[in-house]
């Protein structure tokens, strides 16, 4: 399988366990400051065009461009730190999520078995597929494209899972002019989110 043929790829190991450990407690001190910018899940704590998911979104491009087999330009990033109970419904991304990678950075389940992963489910020919990652595995699709969503978070009190979504869009596609750099004057500034309508923000 392919992502030119099905519009979703998982990759192992996409990211080292190092940052991983790091960003894990980079956004739990952050979650602890309270820094929450957007409202669409008002009790998880997240952020939009954070200074270090940016930094990734940079850092990653090439690799993401290997991948895709497509030249790409990025647009935003994205970080939420869900928490027991949450649930992320099946929808459609945005134009400017036409190559994404969702990151699994950390996860802690205090009701569940050691070998339980929450999750994502893609819809592929009305066929829906549960993906389930590792820590520093990802997910790389076409959230323009392919339905995706999360069932319920049920894993007791005090669970935590943590997830990085970096986008881009073909540099040769529809949208790369209309959606470089998520409308924004670069990539690090912080701005609040466009309404989105019937679309959520690549989550």
């Amino acid at each position: 399988m392919s992502f030119e043929t099905s519009n979703y790829i998982k990759v192992e190991n996409f990211i080292s366990p190092e940052i991983c450990n790091i960003f894990k407690m980079y956004a739990l001190f952050d979650e602890l400051n309270d820094f929450t910018d957007d409202d669409e899940f008002p009790n998880t704590h997240c952020r939009y065009a954070d200074s270090f998911t940016e930094s990734l979104l940079l850092q990653f491009k090439s690799k993401m461009e290997n991948i895709t087999n497509r030249k790409l330009i990025p647009t935003y990033s994205y970080f939420r730190n869900y928490t027991n109970g949450d649930i992320l419904p099946d929808h459609m991304d945005r134009n400017a999520c036409e190559n994404s990678a969702s990151l699994t950075m950390f996860f802690d389940y205090k009701g569940k078995p050691d070998d339980y992963r929450w999750p994502l489910h893609v819809y592929v020919k009305g066929e829906k597929k549960y993906l389930h990652c590792d820590v520093g595995d990802a997910i790389i699709y076409d959230g323009s494209k392919i339905k995706h969503g999360r069932e319920m978070l049920s894993a007791g009190k005090g669970t935590r899972h943590i997830q990085i979504f970096l986008h881009y869009v073909d540099a040769d596609g529809p949208y790369a002019s209309s959606e470089k750099y998520d409308r924004r004057k670069c990539i690090g500034i912080k701005r609040p989110l466009r309404p989105l309508g019937s679309n959520l923000v690549g989550i």
